[in-house]
């Protein structure tokens, strides 16, 4: 069993009933803010999720009325997210939800996607999983289609969060505890970000790594941070026509 399906293996059981925001831990992140943003500048006729869990995004997207189609995937099953009780079956008018069992993204036609969004997801995802996703995601996407990606950088993360210091050492096992301080910890964090997999656990990709792996697969960053979350990394890019 390679790497990435050993990871994709280590979702499985977990976040029983579909992994859902707005915890209380998470009022940094700004879900308000990026609600309105997302109202404001969201736009064309199909949407991609990608791992929409219990479906609050979901649900929020749909009901701006902006889509008519909306893929949402995620790498547990509906059944598991109990995504359609959270979202609601009349949905399903626009939405379909697809169980994916790898990064290829080979159920999408080509050249379709006017929106590609994620939040919550790509800071569970190791870097070699988003390389997947960022190469396959090209020829899926329309010209000018815009993609609105959330993940993990270290840095901002123990800026925002000082007092969650544990939750950084925690993902880098046998290695945070030995730091000296944050930026040894930080740097730690940056090397480990194709770590080993474990159920749940944060890669600390980083902004710099994950622009660069936006560039160097022919897309163009509109926004290295949108910085709505104040936790967390949300960048902005759409493909080079090339």
């Amino acid at each position: 069993m390679s790497k990435l399906e050993r990871e994709l293996e280590s979702f499985q059981n977990i976040w029983k009933g579909g992994f859902r925001d707005g915890h209380p831990w998470c009022l940094k992140r700004n879900v308000r803010g990026l609600k309105k943003y997302i109202k404001e500048n969201m736009k064309g006729k199909c949407c991609l999720e990608i791992g929409c869990g219990g479906g609050d995004w979901s649900k929020f997207i749909y009901e701006l009325n902006i889509f008519d189609k909306i893929y949402c995937i995620d790498v547990l099953s509906e059944e598991h997210n109990r995504f359609w009780e959270h979202v609601g079956h009349e949905k399903k008018d626009k939405i379909e939800y697809i169980h994916v069992k790898d990064f290829t993204l080979d159920f999408l036609p080509l050249n379709t996607l006017d929106y590609v969004f994620s939040y919550d997801v790509f800071c569970h995802v190791s870097y070699s999983g988003q390389k997947q996703y960022i190469t396959n995601l090209y020829n899926k996407c329309k010209v000018d289609c815009e993609l609105l990606i959330m993940y993990s950088d270290p840095r901002k993360y123990l800026k925002s969060e000082p007092e969650h210091l544990f939750h950084v050492k925690m993902y880098i096992p046998g290695k945070g505890e030995n730091c000296k301080d944050n930026e040894e910890l930080i740097e730690q964090c940056l090397n480990d970000k194709d770590g080993e997999p474990q159920p749940g656990r944060c890669y600390w990709v980083g902004i710099d790594a994950f622009t660069e792996l936006c560039i160097q697969n022919n897309y163009e960053i509109l926004d290295r941070d949108l910085n709505i979350d104040k936790t967390n990394p949300i960048t902005l890019f759409t493909p080079l026509n090339i």
